[in-house]
């Protein structure tokens, strides 16, 4: 890949801090889903764990934005906003998934133009958690059409 491809400094930081308020938005939406199920429910633990998945992003986004010697946005992403306004779990988990595959994809076309090896490690990394969340979604939304009445 030409250097010229590479990202810059401030690409890198703009793309970290646009991730950071996307995974933000995915970790508070999340949680205020999960305060309306009841941890019994089948679909509250892998809700759960992509939760965790979002927040541990969080985490990670902010250290690598601090080792960049960027300061962290403290914004929330739009997804937050859009998601409170949807009722229905069918509807939720679509528009989640939609979510999960946006940061995958946007992590995915960015990759091959980030320089750092530990950087493009994590970020690969935080690409596949949102992969496997599709996943979960998916098996969780197959799940709720298989259960519907005929």
């Amino acid at each position: 890949m030409s250097p010229a491809a590479l990202l810059s400094r401030d690409g890198l930081v703009a793309f970290l801090n646009v991730l950071l308020e996307a995974e933000r938005a995915g970790a508070r939406t999340l949680a205020e889903w999960l305060d309306e199920l009841d941890p019994g429910a089948e679909s509250w633990a892998p809700l759960r764990a992509a939760q965790r998945d979002e927040a541990r992003n969080c985490a990670l986004l902010i250290e690598l934005l601090i080792a960049e010697g960027a300061k962290p946005s403290l914004a929330t992403g739009e997804f937050h906003r859009r998601a409170k306004a949807l009722r229905g779990w069918e509807a939720r988990l679509r528009f989640l998934n939609r979510g999960q595959a946006w940061v995958e994809r946007s992590i995915a076309e960015t990759l091959p133009r980030v320089h750092d090896a530990s950087v493009k490690q994590v970020l690969a990394a935080m690409r596949d958690s949102h992969r496997a969340n599709i996943e979960v979604c998916g098996c969780l939304l197959d799940a709720m059409q298989a259960s519907r009445p005929a």
